[in-house]
């Protein structure tokens, strides 16, 4: 209806009162009314739902929307008949009751959502119809397992999100897989401060399956669940061309509710990308919703649409009223007055409202006018009164408190294994099977609950070798193993979590006579010619995380909060320090990453830290939800890969045992750092004293052989009532009279058994040194978690087997610096790319220069191609680059995925440095990893003969570091300097630290209680810190007690000492003041100098080429070129392989002849007196 003389136009709001005269739709509607051009007309809820459309006032705009009760029939045909400009088309918000409409409208208009399928028991909704949503039929296709839902033949694995397909319906559920601890999380509107509840898996019955069963009442979408790191990012429009994000804490994690001090949820302004703002124009569009709302998924550096509300506005932003006003205002008036002499200039302000390109600007570290960067700093300037800010904080943490990892193997011919063994591999005769499922490993626990059965009832046969009888021993020994399958098996109760899996690998095969094998397949391939007679039957079990490395884990991440953050222990209460981590995070100034190995206690331990580190709650310790939603899986980048470098782990391995029993080159010179003298010696104490501990264990086992039964289930041990992925090991649920955790007699005395029987063979008079670490993880277990049981000799063999450990460990990795280079460097490659890659990411962030190493020669970027290094060539190890690149692409699209605070809005939301930001990485693994990057850390920049040193602070030098127990983690922080130009290398500031670990004696200290009361004082301390004080207060300052804590600096020489040394000339003999020394100024490690170090470990260095084949091309630092320099030499660049082509015959000969010289070049090495 245009406008010809009326001097206003007339808005009617056909809307619910509660939503109609919200407090967010009257600052709206008040901004409109104060241009002057507005009359605003309120309907109410007795016009609409009492009065007919004829009586409802005559409007020239209508802003009308469904809520719950509305007459959205009523409303359409009010518009039908007075023909208003309607903001939002009435037609099409009968497609929002429906989510099956909404994605295959979304699908539609090419705007990407989830993977899902859709699973009817209903019709969709019909316009004009309000839908009932009652299941009417079944679906016949849908197919439930316990990892995943299958309809149609279309599959989603868990985890995965089932939503209601009614959009009024708000109750959402997440189910995870087993593999994460299983169970569901209930997603709902929010109660108080929870938001969500996490439910763990039934317990195993006779009559419920272990796992939750998804809900079969109505219809339902299933998708897959994003990780999008604990955020959830909601979009409103006000037309096409507007839209304002904003991000909150998601309640996937712990279903807290997030609120500010009046009581409101946290709520904060982000930046949306230019596909996201895309994307915001098609579903405006797409739905004729100019003013609306929808939910966006942000995942590995793409956006999904989830969700779209119809009419939504901001609640607490007074920047975005004054954006929707002047939007809605140039909107209706183009609609009614296209010529109104304001229509233009309306329209104008409103396009003002959509220019963000300062914010990217300032994204980029383009404005940093808040934080004093000084724009005319004179190079070489003195750094006086160094203004810095930290920018990054990076970290590689081991895994917490374990059970020791076993193994057990057994040859069986029993036909009911090897049938299952055939429905594993799908009857390839050659192929082994991996149990890891929860119902395969119960079909495996039955299956040997009726062997072991069968056994015990047939008993031994008469000892008649003519006859091919066995003999009682032979039958004692085959029943004991089966005993100890079933009670490895059944150990827990249920099969629930990430803790144990079994193997059944074919040893020898028949041939299948023609006659009776399977006919050919529909496709045509022949049906199997041989036929599995015996396997062996590998259970690989333990390596748990106990109930006490859970806590350490958390522990840590509060403590780990506390100390790497400025203020990083409370939020923002007016404590003089504003933005401490908490702060930080729930602002979205943080971009926090966190990455695990594929194994179960890493995962684990990632996830408990991650509480403790970001305060998060949980119900009952279940880390589940916490797990699948911030950990993030990268087995290439974490997990132990050996084949690159196993021949020199076996060498080194080989040449420690020399030293170690047979005394070769046993002198103090050859002797590796850390190997005791009399190690010999040693390893025939410690045979002896774990063989007066497995007699004392047998002992046990004989006197608690009658009060439980192994093949019938028992009491339910502590382990099944907690979740599925309970850590076990707790000392308040210890049962006085047996080993901690529900293990028995009989398991512990296997273990230890077991021990005694690998680590030395009598016959052969050999030791096995590899199973040293095993002693001693396995004897600090049980001093820990087992004292009570007064086992004598446990105390003497845990010194004897730590003083062991700590000579052979970091010695498996390589006996010397060249061949600590090669392991390290190799094991630890894709981790040192990774970190380099993080800190190159945070100086582009913040405007920081082009990197150059310290030569001035410029260093290629770490994902390009490398360039003319790597041309096309033969070479394999091409192959491993290619791998290293598709790797870090993956990574880079988890990377992407970074939600950050919108600064044009930062002030209206209480955040005075919105261009304050902190990038975390933490990094869990095993030990391997641990030991690798430290030799790289150790040897990198010196030469062989030089020792490392610590800086002036430090306790002790890296050749001294010891044992690197639970929880040792290395840690580099990198500072932005202030008073320094933006193009100067020392812009950037590298401090690393390292942490042993737990470090706590077992025989001393009572290990549980002293973290339990750290703990429990640390948190009090906290939350201390929370309440509003007055003047600052840093948390790094708190003491506490335990190791676990003390952060060692290491200062890589190369990173001082020439600077230093260029002065000692001008400052020698030292200047005198007051009678002491005033000792040189200290050069910090620039992110530069460290480049230039870690940077020579590329494959290329290490295998292939002249300097890999020969460990004595490390003992001069002139061999070590810059990587620059290498790749203009034709030789191996940053990017990749060799650009010399060669015919793959020449290259064949060329690679057989340089390997055998390595090997005699590496033996000449290892025998000279220079190691």
């Amino acid at each position: 209806m245009p406008l010809v003389n009326r001097p206003v136009v007339r808005v009617g709001i056909c809307a619910m009162n509660k939503k109609a005269k919200s407090k967010a739709m009257r600052e709206i509607l008040t901004r409109l009314e104060k241009y002057g051009e507005f009359e605003i007309i309120i309907f109410g809820d007795e016009c609409i739902l009492q009065q007919p459309i004829e009586e409802w006032p005559i409007v020239d705009a209508l802003i009308s929307f469904f809520s719950d009760g509305f007459p959205l029939a009523k409303a359409q045909s009010y518009a039908t008949l007075r023909e208003p400009f309607v903001v939002n088309d009435l037609e099409t918000q009968w497609d929002l009751l429906d989510r099956r409409v909404v994605y295959k409208t979304l699908q539609d208009n090419d705007i990407p959502v989830p993977p899902h399928i859709v699973v009817n028991r209903n019709d969709p909704v019909t316009r004009g119809v309000m839908p009932s949503h009652d299941a009417v039929r079944e679906a016949p296709h849908f197919v439930e397992a316990e990892d995943y839902v299958e309809n149609d033949g279309v599959r989603v694995s868990k985890p995965f999100v089932e939503k209601p397909a009614n959009a009024e319906n708000h109750n959402i559920c997440i189910y995870y897989p087993h593999t994460v601890g299983g169970g569901y999380k209930a997603l709902f509107r929010k109660i108080g401060n929870q938001a969500s509840k996490y439910y763990p898996a039934p317990p195993p019955g006779d009559n419920n399956r272990p796992y939750s069963l998804v809900r079969r009442d109505q219809s339902f979408i299933y998708e897959d669940f994003m990780s999008t790191g604990g955020t959830d990012v909601k979009v409103y429009t006000v037309g096409p061309n507007y839209a304002h994000a904003e991000a909150r804490k998601s309640p996937v994690v712990d279903g807290r509710v997030q609120r500010d001090a009046n009581g409101k949820e946290e709520r904060f302004p982000v930046l949306l990308t230019p596909d996201e703002k895309e994307i915001a124009r098609r579903v405006c569009l797409a739905f004729g919703q100019m003013v609306c709302g929808f939910d966006l998924l942000r995942t590995k550096g793409r956006s999904y649409v989830c969700d779209v509300n119809g009419w939504s506005f901001v609640k607490n932003s007074t920047k975005y009223f004054d954006d929707a006003a002047l939007c809605l205002r140039a909107m209706i008036l183009q609609a009614v007055a296209p010529h109104h002499s304001k229509t233009i200039a309306a329209e104008r302000a409103a396009a003002a409202t959509t220019g963000e390109a300062e914010e990217a600007a300032s994204l980029l570290g383009g404005d940093r006018d808040d934080v004093g960067t000084p724009g005319n700093n004179k190079k070489g300037e003195k750094h006086k009164g160094k203004k810095e800010e930290l920018r990054a904080v990076l970290a590689v943490i081991r895994h917490g408190d374990r059970t020791p990892k076993q193994k057990m193997k057994m040859r069986v011919k029993d036909q009911p294994l090897l049938d299952l063994l055939a429905r594993c591999t799908h009857g390839r005769a050659r192929k082994q099977a991996k149990l890891k499922t929860p119902q395969r490993l119960q079909e495996l626990l039955n299956i040997c609950r009726e062997l072991y059965a069968t056994r015990l009832t047939e008993g031994p046969k008469k000892d008649d070798a003519e006859e091919g009888g066995r003999g009682r021993e032979d039958w004692d020994e085959e029943v004991d193993q089966w005993k100890q399958v079933v009670s490895i098996l059944q150990e827990g109760g249920h099969f629930s979590g990430i803790n144990r899996k079994a193997q059944l690998k074919p040893l020898s095969w028949d041939p299948i006579p023609e006659s009776e094998r399977a006919p050919p397949g529909p496709d045509g391939k022949e049906g199997p010619s041989e036929k599995v007679t015996e396997a062996l039957l590998i259970l690989k079990f333990g390596g748990v995380l106990t109930h006490l490395g859970k806590n350490q884990a958390e522990f840590l991440g509060r403590d780990f909060r506390m100390r790497m953050y400025p203020g990083g222990n409370y939020y923002d209460h007016g404590n003089g320090i504003a933005d401490g981590l908490l702060r930080l995070h729930s602002t979205y100034r943080h971009d926090l990453k966190i990455y695990s190995s594929d194994e179960g206690r890493v995962q684990i331990t990632a996830a408990a830290f991650a509480k403790g580190l970001l305060d998060l709650e949980t119900q009952d310790d279940q880390l589940t939800p916490i797990l699948a939603s911030l950990v993030n899986k990268d087995a290439k980048l974490l997990d132990f890969v050996t084949h690159e470098v196993e021949e020199d782990i076996l060498h080194a391995k080989q040449k420690l045992y020399n030293i170690m029993t047979e005394g070769k080159g046993g002198s103090i010179s050859r002797r590796p750092p850390g190997v005791p003298p009399e190690s010999l010696k040693l390893l025939h104490m410690m045979v002896d004293l774990i063989q007066v501990l497995t007699r004392q264990l047998r002992d046990q086992c004989f006197e608690h052989a009658n009060k439980k039964s192994v093949g019938s289930p028992g009491e339910a041990t502590w382990v099944e009532t907690l979740a599925a992925l309970a850590p076990r090991g707790s000392r308040g649920l210890i049962d006085a009279h047996g080993p901690a955790g529900g293990e028995s007699f009989l398991l512990m005395h296997a273990r230890w058994k077991k021990l005694e029987q690998d680590i030395y063979h009598p016959r052969k008079n050999r030791f096995d040194i590899s199973k040293v670490p095993d002693v001693y993880d396995m004897a600090k277990y049980d001093a820990i978690h087992n004292p009570h049981l007064n086992l004598d000799g446990l105390e003497e063999l845990y010194r004897v087997s730590k003083c062991l450990a700590e000579g052979v460990v970091p010695n498996e990795y390589g006996t010397h610096p060249p061949s600590k280079l090669r392991i390290g460097g190799t094991i630890a490659h894709s981790l040192l790319v990774k970190l380099l890659q993080d800190m190159f990411t945070t100086r582009e962030e913040s405007g920081g220069q082009t990197r150059t190493s310290n030569d001035g020669a410029g260093v290629p970027d770490l994902a390009a191609d490398g360039g003319a290094a790597k041309e096309e060539s033969n070479d394999p190890r091409k192959e491993d680059e290619d791998d290293d690149l598709k790797a870090l692409k993956e990574e880079e699209e988890t990377e992407l995925s970074t939600t950050r605070l919108n600064h044009r809005y930062a002030n209206t939301v209480g955040v005075n440095s919105p261009h304050r930001h902190v990038r975390t990485r933490l990094y869990f693994t095993s030990e391997s990893h641990i030991h690798s990057l430290l030799n790289v850390l150790r040897y990198c920049n010196l030469e062989v003969a030089q020792r490392i040193r610590m800086m002036e602070h430090g306790a002790c030098t890296l050749e001294g570091v010891g044992d690197l127990d639970y929880l040792t983690h290395i840690v580099f922080r990198m500072y932005e300097c202030f008073d320094v130009p933006a193009t100067d290398p020392k812009r950037f500031r590298i401090e690393i630290l390292l942490s042993t670990g737990v470090g706590l004696d077992p025989f001393k200290q009572d290990v549980i209680a002293e973290f339990k009361t750290a703990a429990e004082n640390a948190k009090n301390k906290e939350a201390e810190a929370k309440k509003p004080k007055r003047g600052s207060i840093d948390g790094r300052e708190t003491e506490y007690k335990l190791p676990v804590l003390k952060k060692s600096p290491i200062h890589n020489d190369r990173a001082c000492v020439s600077a230093a040394e260029d002065k000692k000339g001008a400052a020698a003999g030292a200047a005198k003041e007051d009678g002491k020394e005033t000792p040189l100024p200290a050069e910090y490690l620039t992110l530069n100098a460290l480049e230039t170090y870690l940077w020579k470990f590329r494959r290329k260095y290490r295998d292939g080429d002249a300097r890999g084949s020969d460990p004595n091309a490390y003992q001069s630092q002139s061999e070590w070129s810059s990587p620059t320099k290498l790749a203009s030499d034709g030789s191996a660049g940053v990017g990749g392989g060799n650009s010399v082509k060669a015919s793959p015959a020449v290259k064949e000969k060329k690679e057989k002849k340089e390997k055998k010289e390595k090997k005699e070049k590496r033996k000449k090495a290892d025998d000279s007196d220079s190691d």
